[in-house]
């Protein structure tokens, strides 16, 4: 945790939470981030039904154990990442531990 949030629950399984992210890879690269605004566009957080599968597990374990307004670091192995494939349109290697600073904006 990089930040207490002001919420008083954690996500369940299936509830939609909205969130900033910044993804890097162990090297502190930067290979996808929603937090600066792209042309004149203001940075919009992601939107998904967290436990469900949207994101990668790593994701949607750690932000389970976040609440609202709440800023964290997850350090995710590449077994809860991409693995062995990695995910070479994104820019990341296979067998990839991620690094994500992450803010849980809302749940709803």
């Amino acid at each position: 945790v990089t930040k207490k949030g002001s919420g008083e629950r954690c996500p369940s399984k299936g509830d939609r939470v909205s969130v900033f992210y910044t993804g890097m890879l162990e090297d502190g690269k930067v290979f996808d981030s929603n937090t600066t605004a792209k042309g004149r566009k203001t940075p919009t957080p992601l939107k998904f039904k967290v436990g469900t599968g949207q994101v990668i597990r790593g994701w949607d374990e750690g932000l389970m154990t976040m609440v609202q307004g709440e800023k964290a670091r997850l350090t995710i192995q590449s077994e809860w990442a991409y693995g062995q494939r990695g995910n070479e349109a994104g820019g990341i290697p296979p067998n990839a531990t991620l690094v994500f600073d992450v803010e849980l904006v809302s749940i709803d």
